[in-house]
């Protein structure tokens, strides 16, 4: 990335959505955003669609446009899509250590893959899930007043920060699967290890997870996992909503940087 660039993105931060791959990448790994600014960012742009669509809920007179839900699905991936890019983009810089066993045209294919999926999945849940509780309360014969003031507490702050932290954790998981699997494609062996967040928001679900491998077999004094490797237990992060754990792809004598 050239001095003009990198003097634009400081001055500018936005002109990074501006940029090709490579340079968003060099951008990234130069000036990361913190994964809680990125969380705040992403909750504001949730429960502003949120809020748009509770109120077209409130004044429908009890008949809601035919494509609401496809409209209320299109709006949130295009509202999600700039930070959660972000998001997978940094997890890529944390592994440039790597650059020697990725085939590049490859890699930035999977990142892209990486972040369409996990962007049309976060999208597509959060607006399933909403117009499954919706018809719910229809079928239910539950008046439409008392719908709205549900499908409010549903379309509060509370669920846009939930949906926010856990689908950043999840876009991650995606990436560290994409990668691990490019890797194995090019005859590289990797290991993807479990990290939590390591602070005082760690949970009893994810902290027995903690620094072990995916094939690794759990024991904890207490029972609970018998023996279980959380690969069989969660799958990939998150392990519940608002999980904040990392899946870290290694190369058996090495791990990335960052």
């Amino acid at each position: 990335m050239n001095k003009a660039i990198q003097q634009a993105v400081k001055l500018y931060p936005s002109v990074i959505d501006y940029l090709s791959l490579p340079n968003r990448l060099a951008a990234r790994k130069a000036a990361p955003i913190p994964r809680d600014e990125l969380e705040r960012r992403l909750t504001r742009l949730i429960g502003g669609v949120e809020r748009r669509y509770l109120s077209v809920l409130e004044n429908s007179g009890g008949s809601l446009p035919f494509t609401f839900w496809q409209d209320y699905e299109r709006d949130l991936r295009e509202q999600i899509a700039a930070p959660m890019r972000s998001q997978i983009e940094q997890s890529f810089t944390n592994y440039s250590d790597y650059v020697n066993f990725i085939d590049q045209a490859g890699a930035v294919g999977d990142i892209d893959t990486a972040m369409t999926r996990a962007i049309d999945e976060v999208a597509r849940g959060v607006a399933d899930t909403s117009r499954r509780q919706f018809e719910a309360l229809l079928r239910e014969g539950v008046s439409y007043d008392e719908i709205v003031e549900r499908m409010a507490l549903r379309f509060s702050s509370g669920h846009a920060e939930q949906i926010a932290i856990t689908e950043l954790t999840r876009a991650e998981a995606h990436f560290a699967d994409a990668l691990a699997s490019r890797l194995s494609e090019q005859g590289v062996q990797s290991q993807i290890r479990w990290q939590t967040s390591e602070d005082e928001k760690v949970c009893p679900i994810c902290s027995p997870a903690d620094h072990k491998l995916r094939d690794e077999a759990i024991n904890t004094p207490r029972g609970g996992w018998n023996g279980q490797t959380w690969g069989d237990r969660f799958g990939r992060p998150p392990a519940h909503p608002r999980c904040r754990c990392l899946t870290i792809v290694e190369l058996p004598t090495r791990r990335p940087s960052g």
